[in-house]
């Protein structure tokens, strides 16, 4: 309940904020008339610019991004990107822990990232700062670090539940976009009642209504399975540009990192190479085509409205291509901005890409079967397509799914989404935008005492000798078998033959010989006789124990089964860090 009350709050304080700046340097400033989600009010709708009020966004942009750059390399790098990353990180590897100042700067930071045009959204920031106060609020009332990771997932799901108007996908969302493959499923329960907290603080603010507004031609929208291959192709296209963006942000991104100048530069250099693409393709293409450039200027969802409101005209081929063009000028434009280090999302700019391809697949349907795609149908594609996109790249299907109905308001578009988001993240397959995430809880440092403890419990040692014990002849000399012991990652080697154990070789013992020397010593000669003997039936636990109790760190593990035989050696370490393949990950979702 803390959780969501802070992160509703948060998620309105940064909404805000973001209006406040925007109004003053965008709009009072540069003189930019933008298009508001939301509305179906027509005079909300339109978009307007002039010049010379205009050349102030190339100042804009590189301002907001050496402030950004500053914050980022005095007071807190994690501030720095999109926030989801650094929020999985912490989840993973970090205990679920944040910095106090982070939710304070990634706020500010972000609402001065997109208030001055920079090409992101507003989700990844509202996750890390609700994230952010779910570790701070785990921390201050002393719960343990399984309960603070719990915390901060739940935390980051109440933001996204909020900003996003959709409580039930925020929570399972968050309980997902940890993993490629996976889920956390003690997230669910305490992110749902966050999630609906936040929703409801925030909407208390701004209203109860769906993030965009929707026409009463679509309500009266009614599914046709024979669309469905429609909708596949839908799902198609944006798995492939969603293969494209991420490999363009990744690259971008890890070009950035390498730069001597990323800190504190990076960020204004980023922003001042959008600038150049925000300024040529504004001039480059005619008055009407002006939205391609515009809409590719900070969250872009006023566009997505229009998109789904209907009202970017008559679907003819060259709306279509004005389409396609915003599509790459909003993903080249975050690259540079979010990928150089500026404080903003890519969940903003997936809904915008997925919004406006929707709508250029839709479009074109329409032109070439209007019965069966009518106009207002057009409005379903594009709701569609900006969830499908992002559900392929970010590998969080069902989160993405459940939003989809959430945001429209209407059942009746579910086959539709199901079908093109799910085709989506079969075609991205191994490409996901979020570099943390891991395939499995199997793969958490999370998880790691709990797995490990399971397999302690149901692994016989026999097996663990099987692959953890490296055995050499007797005649190897302490040079050789150094090289296998180092090779294999072993402490002790097993000396043995076909017929008979000599006993364990330990590195320890192999490493005090002069390496001038190495070469007149064999195997035989310093194996060393083991004290413990363990049945090969024993439990990893049990055997632990016993190891325990005799104060050894190897013991040699015997055969119950035919001539009583060593069948190999096991050490503490091999035993608590055993071979991967014996491990096996859980079943991909």
């Amino acid at each position: 309940m803390p959780i969501g009350i802070v992160a509703g709050l948060g998620a309105a304080a940064f909404y805000y904020l973001i209006a406040v700046i925007s109004q003053a340097l965008l709009t009072d400033l540069a003189g930019l008339t933008l298009p508001t989600e939301g509305t179906l009010n027509p005079t909300q709708l339109t978009w307007a610019s002039s010049l010379p009020q205009l050349l102030w966004i190339p100042v804009l942009l590189v301002g907001g991004g050496l402030f950004v750059g500053l914050v980022a390399w005095k007071l807190a790098p994690e501030i720095a990107g999109h926030g989801t990353d650094a929020t999985i990180r912490a989840f993973h590897r970090n205990a679920g822990k944040t910095r106090w100042r982070v939710p304070i700067l990634k706020t500010i930071t972000s609402a001065v990232t997109l208030g001055t045009g920079g090409s992101g959204g507003r989700e990844g920031p509202v996750s890390q700062i609700g994230g952010s106060f779910g570790s701070l609020w785990a921390t201050l009332v002393g719960l343990s670090d399984r309960d603070r990771r719990i915390a901060l997932a739940s935390g980051m799901g109440a933001g996204i539940g909020a900003i996003f108007r959709a409580p039930l996908g925020g929570a399972v969302y968050a309980a997902e976009i940890l993993y490629t493959g996976d889920f956390e499923p003690e997230v669910f329960v305490p992110g749902i009642i966050s999630s609906v907290v936040a929703y409801s603080v925030y909407s208390s603010i701004f209203g109860f209504h769906t993030l965009f507004a929707t026409s009463a031609a679509f309500a009266n929208y009614a599914f046709n399975p024979e669309r469905l291959p429609l909708y596949l192709a839908l799902g198609i296209a944006c798995g492939v540009t969603g293969i494209l963006f991420t490999w363009m942000y990744h690259k971008g991104d890890a070009w950035f990192a390498t730069r001597p100048w990323a800190r504190p530069w990076g960020p204004a250099i980023g922003a001042g190479l959008a600038s150049a693409v925000f300024l040529g393709t504004y001039f480059a293409l005619p008055e009407q085509g002006h939205f391609v450039s515009l809409s590719s200027l900070s969250i872009g969802y006023g566009f997505v409205q229009v998109a789904v409101a209907g009202d970017l005209g008559s679907f003819t081929y060259g709306l279509i291509g004005l389409l396609v063009a915003a599509v790459v000028v909003r993903m080249v434009m975050t690259t540079f901005v979010v990928g150089s280090g500026g404080s903003a999302g890519l969940f903003g700019t997936s809904v915008v890409v997925g919004a406006f391809l929707g709508t250029a697949i839709g479009g074109g349907f329409h032109i070439l079967f209007p019965s069966l795609v009518p106009t207002n149908v057009v409005a379903v594609f594009a709701i569609v397509g900006m969830m499908s996109f992002f559900g392929g790249i970010s590998k969080a299907p069902l989160g993405v799914l459940i939003m989809v109905v959430e945001m429209a308001g209407s059942y009746t578009i579910l086959p539709a989404a199901m079908m093109a988001i799910f085709v989506a993240y079969v075609v991205t397959g191994p490409y996901h935008i979020y570099s943390e995430q891991l395939p499995s809880r199997l793969q958490s440092p999370a998880h790691r005492e709990e797995y490990q403890n399971y397999f302690l419990a149901t692994t016989t040692i026999g097996e663990i000798a099987g692959y953890e014990s490296e055995p050499v002849p007797p005649s190897l000399t302490a040079g050789d078998a150094i090289d296998v012991a180092v090779a294999h990652g072993r402490a002790v080697l097993s000396v043995e033959t076909p017929g008979a154990w000599l006993g364990a070789l330990r590195l320890a013992d192999l490493l005090k010989i002069p390496p001038e020397q190495r070469g007149e010593f064999h195997a035989a000669d310093l194996a060393r006789p083991v004290d413990l003997l363990l049945p090969a039936d024993l439990t990893a636990n049990e055997s632990l124990r016993r190891m325990d109790e005799q104060n050894t760190d190897v013991a040699a593990v015997v055969a119950v089964e035919g001539p009583t035989k060593v069948i190999g050696l096991v050490t503490r370490r091999g035993i608590r860090a055993p071979d991967s393949t014996l491990l096996r990950p859980p079943a991909a979702k």
